[in-house]
């Protein structure tokens, strides 16, 4: 749809904390947003995700902004880290796992005996329920009355586009972003789908940009003025690289930070993926497989700063925490990213953090080391782009920018890329991307004595044997 025929684009985004619906105008100017609070439930059966409360909140925002400018097009987005499971009349036969679910121990055993290899699903097998082919081993093992009423695998991405228009697809993005539901390079079922009879509940794969169906009128109140499309949708942080695709940039790296730091780097070889290191790929919109590294960025920056502000952190702080030797040694959260066998290991080393001020600056510091050790792990050599939160965290920037001396670190404007991204799908033509403009700024390296041995001393910690 080009931006002509276009007026208003919706775009559902349903994050790990927060729902939100974005208006956009077809030049990509933010309009509104409406926002509610993601709702997670305890086990029985583990623990999961209600998708009442974005239905709602699609029902009630959806026909009102509608209203400030009439609603064309609606591009559902969402984490990669969940499948929805339907039975014959289109219901739960399960309920959507959360990612933080934890599996029994001799289930993992089991699973790691059938996953793919590393070859064929370029990603490892993650830690909790983050791997969508353990989640649904799980759930066939142990609740088998349920998964047998199954029908359709959904990914959770393309169930928020169910949800609005009653038509199940999938998409490449959302079947390829660490699921070992893919075989990669061949973009096809994997070896162990196919043995476990999954293959078969897949619908039909659309692109993230064609439409699929039409709101439903629970969505569409009285006097719903937009043509109301629903297109395909697309894995959220794959739509926030898109939108540096369609701003013209090739040799580059993206961090997309969040809950998740994701870096993307389109130039670096599958060859150099390390499943210990948590690299994988992404496969974007048009199919095209993009190497990426992650950790657990916004939960790690959580943790070692105890609660408190980003905005607390200053680099007189981070100075002095570096000439005095406090150091925050990987990793706080129950994923290892870059650093190997690091998961839930974190410790602080060296004279203690109290005020908000120290910790805030300590956890700015570490990851920026964190960031530094992923865009190491996919061999970063290009300019460097940070958007999300990180972004906006400028101790945070200076000191990566630091530790990367020999390669330009640039903050987007934006806070959140996401929304922008998935929106510029709604004008991609043929497969044509749009052109779009983004709004960064250079980031100057911050100068702190000391740093480089700091550094050299927080790697030997870091990936020493614990």
């Amino acid at each position: 749809m080009g931006q002509q025929q276009l007026r208003g684009i919706a775009v559902v985004d349903v994050g790990f904390t927060n729902t939100k619906i974005a208006l956009f105008s077809p030049q990509g100017e933010l309009l509104a947003e409406k926002k509610a609070p993601s709702l997670h439930l305890p086990a029985p059966p583990y623990k999961h995700i209600d998708p009442e409360p974005m239905v709602a909140l699609c029902r009630s925002a959806l026909p009102e902004l509608d209203q400030m400018l009439p609603i064309d097009a609606v591009v559902p987005t969402a984490h990669g880290a969940a499948m929805a499971c339907l039975d014959a009349q289109g219901n739960l036969a399960l309920p959507v796992m959360d990612y933080t679910s934890e599996p029994p121990r001799e289930i993992v055993a089991e699973y790691e005996k059938i996953m793919p290899s590393f070859e064929e699903a370029l990603c490892p097998l993650l830690p909790m329920a983050i791997t969508h082919g353990l989640q649904l081993y799980w759930q066939q093992r142990m609740w088998p009355e349920g998964f047998a009423k199954v029908r359709t695998l959904l990914p959770w991405i393309q169930y928020v586009g169910f949800r609005l228009s009653g038509v199940p697809v999938t998409e490449i993005s959302s079947m390829a972003c660490q699921t070992h539901l893919l075989d990669i390079r061949a973009q096809g079922p994997s070896r162990m789908a196919r043995k476990l009879g999954w293959d078969v509940l897949f619908p039909p794969m659309a692109k993230a940009w064609e439409m699929i169906g039409t709101l439903k009128d629970e969505f569409r109140g009285s006097g719903f003025r937009g043509e109301a499309r629903v297109l395909g949708g697309v894995h959220d942080s794959t739509a926030n690289f898109m939108r540096y695709v369609c701003a013209g940039l090739d040799r580059f790296t993206l961090v997309s930070t969040g809950t998740w730091s994701i870096s993307f780097d389109p130039s670096t070889s599958v060859d150099v993926l390390d499943p210990a290191r948590d690299t994988n790929t992404n496969t974007d919109v048009l199919g095209r497989n993009v190497c990426c590294s992650r950790f657990f960025g916004g939960m790690e920056f959580a943790a070692v700063s105890g609660g408190a502000a980003a905005e607390a952190a200053n680099l007189s702080c981070v100075q002095e925490l570096v000439r005095r030797g406090t150091y925050a040694v990987p990793s706080f959260t129950m994923t290892s990213g870059p650093v190997p066998e690091s998961l839930g290991k974190g410790y602080v080393k060296g004279p203690s953090v109290e005020s908000a001020e120290e910790r805030a600056s300590l956890a700015a510091l570490y990851c920026a080391q964190m960031v530094s050790e992923q865009l190491d792990a996919i061999t970063s050599k290009d300019e460097i782009i940070v958007d999300g939160p990180f972004s906006q965290n400028p101790v945070l920037l200076a000191v990566l920018a630091a530790l990367r001396p020999a390669q330009r670190v640039k903050a987007s404007a934006l806070r959140d890329g996401t929304t922008a991204g998935a929106a510029a799908l709604a004008v991609i033509e043929d497969g044509r991307l749009p052109s779009i403009a983004i709004m960064m700024t250079e980031v100057t390296p911050a100068a702190i004595p000391g740093l480089g041995d700091y550094q050299a001393a927080w790697r030997k910690m870091a990936y020493e044997k614990r």
